[in-house]
């Protein structure tokens, strides 16, 4: 097992240190490749690689003292499942077969076949737990205060949404914390559909169209000022 001592090394594989390091450039510990891949994914830590192995996404082989090696190889099919997993919000058990299908994979693959598909992507409750390694009850709640599943789907927007109120949860900020949040937004909502409703009633396609896209540009202006404004809240904190 992977602890502070020194381990044995095997045949044909290279010698890992106490710190974790191997002494070859053709295989890398745990350790290594967590340093070599956080600047991509800076959630990344040992134990999420671990619970990838547990769940069968990656094979590792170990040295005899219980030290996992990862070769080029699984480095790349790490990245290639931090991606999907990470960017695209691919459940696990979608990434597992797809790699079990025999698809190829290289660095930088899935942003061009994927993303097409991805916009039309929708989860099930527990396919949105699964992608954010969280119990199906914060899913739940989530849906449950209006803050995602308001079209009767769990869409990829959602998904998005999802990740970051469990950003929040780390810090004590629960789902039923967001209800005030979400009724703002529904409160701006409301007054910048009433700018451009004559537009939206106007029976007329690219009126409406126009709408739409002031609507969005309005809420992309509100969203800038509200960041601006909350910074010079912050501010005070400071005694």
């Amino acid at each position: 097992m992977e602890n502070g001592g020194f381990s044995d090394s095997t045949s044909g594989a290279s010698a890992v240190t106490g710190e974790g390091y191997s002494t070859t450039k053709d295989s890398f510990t745990i350790g290594e490749v967590v340093e070599r891949l956080r600047p991509e994914f800076p959630t990344l830590s040992v134990s999420k690689i671990r619970y990838l192995e547990r769940r069968r996404l990656i094979n590792l082989t170990r040295t005899r003292g219980g030290y996992r090696l990862f070769s080029a190889q699984d480095i790349e099919l790490l990245r290639y499942i931090l991606t999907l997993q990470d960017k695209e919000y691919l459940p696990l058990k979608v990434i597992k077969k797809r790699i079990e299908g025999g698809g190829g994979f290289t660095s930088g693959d899935s942003a061009g076949d994927l993303s097409r598909v991805l916009e039309e992507r929708t989860y099930t409750r527990e396919e949105l737990a699964d992608t954010l390694e969280a119990d199906t009850r914060f899913v739940e709640e989530l849906v449950s205060v209006g803050v995602i599943g308001r079209s009767g789907e769990l869409t990829q927007r959602d998904a998005e949404i999802a990740r970051m109120a469990l950003e929040m949860a780390k810090y004590s900020i629960q789902p039923r914390h967001l209800r005030g949040i979400m009724a703002a937004v529904d409160r701006e909502a409301a007054l910048f559909k009433q700018v451009v409703n004559p537009e939206l009633r106007s029976g007329d396609d690219g009126r409406v169209a126009e709408a739409m896209n002031k609507a969005r540009h309005l809420a992309a202006v509100d969203s800038r000022m509200k960041e601006l404004m909350m910074a010079n809240v912050i501010d005070t904190f400071a005694p």
